[in-house]
């Protein structure tokens, strides 16, 4: 049985340097097979701005179509570095040897366990000129509704969320609380990107409002 340690009542939940290296195998076969996906813009005019765009991005995304994100960002985002958010919880410890393996670095912190440090540290990694990657319906969901992080952290660093969609051809679906979907290796995703300005993200209307919007916009390039 693999231990999950908390090294004080306060810090996150974290796997032993020992189980980690246990699970480096893992690691290697995730990267293996990530890296023999061909993605495919449905806008080729899309993938020219995401490419070229040299400013730190919010990347958002529904957290079932998470599983290409660090391999999506190495490819397109010209080596910048991503930060993810990931809860403090016992399954975040699990989804933190995830990110490392796609690339991603993390930042520990939930709306439960530590939300407002997160969030400023969140800000302050854009404002280090750094993407971070948010998936607003978070860990536990419900699927496909947003939560008010992913606002908040558009208005108080003024970066654009863009918005990420991946289509898969060949799958498989996880029978989890989000149904997390897993392309076969060698297959092809179909990108649908869209840039949300975050500078009137709130203006005129209120957060429930904006969390509505932000769904909607989000669905558009989200095909089932």
């Amino acid at each position: 049985m693999i231990k999950i340690q908390r090294k004080s009542p306060h810090a996150a939940f974290s796997l032993s340097m020992k189980h980690k290296v246990l699970l480096f195998p893992l690691g290697v076969l995730y990267r293996l097979w990530v890296s023999t996906i061909r993605f495919q813009f449905v806008d080729l005019n899309a993938r020219d701005e995401v490419v070229k765009n040299d400013k730190p991005v919010i990347i958002t995304l529904w957290h079932n179509r998470l599983f290409l994100a660090g391999e999506w960002q190495r490819r397109f985002r010209g080596g910048r570095k991503c930060f993810g958010l990931i809860s403090g919880s016992r399954d975040g410890a699990w989804l933190e040897v995830f990110y490392g393996w796609s690339g991603i670095h993390a930042i520990r912190g939930s709306s439960n366990r530590g939300g407002s440090k997160a969030i400023r540290d969140l800000v302050k990694t854009l404002k280090h000129g750094n993407d971070i990657g948010i998936t607003p319906d978070g860990s536990r969901g419900p699927v496909y509704s947003a939560k008010p992080g992913v606002l908040l952290v558009g208005k108080l660093s003024n970066a654009p969320l863009l918005l990420i969609g991946f289509e898969y051809g060949l799958q498989m679906k996880l029978n989890s609380w989000d149904n997390f979907v897993i392309p076969f290796p060698f297959s092809r995703v179909k990108v649908r990107v869209h840039t949300v300005d975050s500078k009137n993200i709130l203006e005129g209307c209120t957060i429930e409002q904006g969390l509505k919007s932000l769904d909607e916009k989000l669905m558009q390039v989200t095909i089932d």
